[in-house]
């Protein structure tokens, strides 16, 4: 009895440590000043991502901007709005991914075809761990300079860390067992 309540206390203990972890890492993660890259990649569904993205590509003077995750009949100008596109850069949509996992594949197509090599990956600060660890799964070459949207720390914010931090966790097992199946 003693053996099993010790047991699930240590789990416990580590399952917060490690959750403490990865909140203080999205909360304090740190953007590299002026990082810069000729192709920005942004995955859709959070708040502000679209502006913060527009804002990064005219201040970095990018290229290409590949929005992964459009919703099908979503167009550049219902995305854009007014926001001025300074540096006239490309957009491109991508329609075809629903999720974290389908992104990855939709943003490996899209680096593949035009042979790119180096993006800058715009996410939410919660997001951004699994988005990498994803898009690394599938194309561990690829140079990703991380880029991350920044949430108030609220009730909000603790819920989508909790939801992120398991489904994380579900993709670092998930790479594990593929890469023992011999998958990737």
């Amino acid at each position: 009895m003693k053996f099993s309540m010790y047991f699930f206390s240590s789990i416990v203990a580590i399952w917060f440590f490690a959750f403490c972890l990865f909140v203080f890492d999205a909360v304090f993660y740190t953007n590299i000043p002026n990082a810069s890259c000729d192709n920005v990649v942004v995955l859709t569904g959070g708040k502000g991502r679209i502006p913060y993205a527009l804002k990064t590509v005219n201040i970095n003077k990018s290229k290409n901007i590949f929005i992964s995750g459009v919703y099908q009949k979503t167009t550049l100008n219902a995305i854009l709005g007014d926001k001025k596109n300074e540096n006239n850069a490309s957009f491109i949509l991508g329609k075809d991914a629903k999720n974290t996992s389908e992104n990855a594949i939709e943003i490996n197509n899209w680096i593949t075809k035009n042979e790119i090599k180096k993006i800058l990956l715009i996410t939410s600060d919660y997001h951004m761990r699994r988005s990498i660890l994803e898009i690394k799964h599938i194309n561990k070459e690829l140079e990703i300079i991380p880029y991350s949207t920044k949430s108030s720390f609220n009730f909000n914010f603790l819920m989508n860390c909790i939801k992120e931090f398991h489904k994380t966790i579900y993709v670092y097992v998930k790479n594990i067992f593929d890469t023992l199946k011999g998958k990737k």
